[in-house]
């Protein structure tokens, strides 16, 4: 038996239309390509240990409950239909005429890892909680994904469905990052990081050791960062704590997104020192927009 090598691993993904029902046909199943130490999706499962006492102050053992999915995948940040998939099921809407909106339509998706070509597991029922934007001046653009699943299978034979490979890609660097506005100012910025997550919670049935379509507890929390060389006090002055606009682009036109926080909370600023700079730190975090009808918004471009 020939051993698998960390090389050998490949991700894809393809959208679900029955929660945890992999599609076989009818369906694009896209290549995730990812970070080159990308750990595979883990699965575990709660243990329900029994309360019956045995002879000689043994236990009667315990069973294995319900199978839960769960782990992150990291990339550089590029433009690809597998990352509007992505970005749509962190949101919970689609992209209408390039605009996705943070919404409440729950939507499903399966990852499927290669190990060798008789050896492939298969994640049903995925959903994104939450995803971060990591960028740095003369750095890469990454993005990484917080996923849960309902069920994980083997198989030693592949999908039905061809892999649409992700070629062309422009991987983003920190160049690309540009039109950084908050509070009505356009500012220098060194470092920057968006988060978003949504408390997406497994539901749980009696005669099943699988998992139901997701509910959701509480609101979304997004938050952006930004860390800009202090060139005067403006900002400070125009940041007052009430909702002001927030965003941000990445890549052009035809080639990247823009991230909106129409109404956004902006903590006071903090001053930093670090590598021969006077940096002003600040926090803002989203809230909802009764114009934009919504929290957050991506555009494609």
């Amino acid at each position: 038996m020939a051993l698998v090598n960390a090389s050998d691993l490949s991700h894809s993904i393809v959208k679900e239309t029955i929660f945890g029902e992999t599609p076989t046909t009818g369906a694009t199943r896209y290549e995730l390509p990812v970070a080159a130490d990308q750990e595979p999706l883990a699965a575990s499962a709660s243990v329900i240990a029994s309360q019956t006492k045995r002879p000689n102050r043994s236990s009667n053992g315990q069973r294995r409950g319900a199978e839960m999915v769960e782990g992150s995948m990291s990339t550089r940040f590029v433009k690809h239909a597998f990352m509007d998939l992505l970005l749509e099921n962190a949101l919970c809407n689609t992209f209408a005429t390039n605009v996705l909106k943070a919404g409440e339509v729950d939507q499903t998706f399966s990852l499927i890892t290669k190990f060798a070509n008789d050896m492939y597991k298969v994640n049903a029922g995925c959903a994104v909680t939450g995803f971060n934007i990591s960028a740095k001046g003369n750095d890469e653009v990454s993005i990484s994904f917080d996923i849960i699943g309902s069920k994980q299978t083997r198989s030693a034979t592949n999908n039905a469905l061809t892999v649409t490979n992700a070629t062309g890609l422009n991987e983003f660097i920190g160049s690309e990052v540009n039109t950084i506005t908050v509070a009505g100012q356009t500012l220098q910025v060194a470092e920057l990081t968006f988060s978003t997550k949504l408390d997406k919670q497994r539901r749980f049935t009696l005669g099943s050791n699988s998992s139901l379509a997701y509910g959701v507890a509480g609101t979304r929390e997004t938050i952006l960062t930004v860390k800009a060389y202090r060139e005067s006090f403006d900002v400070d002055t125009a940041i007052t704590g009430l909702a002001q606009a927030a965003s941000f682009s990445i890549g052009g036109v035809g080639t990247g997104y823009r991230f909106e926080m129409p109404a956004s909370y902006g903590d006071i600023p903090k001053d930093t020192l670090s590598e021969g700079s006077a940096f002003v730190e600040i926090n803002f975090s989203a809230g909802y927009d009764a114009t934009a009808g919504t929290n957050l918004v991506i555009t494609k471009l």
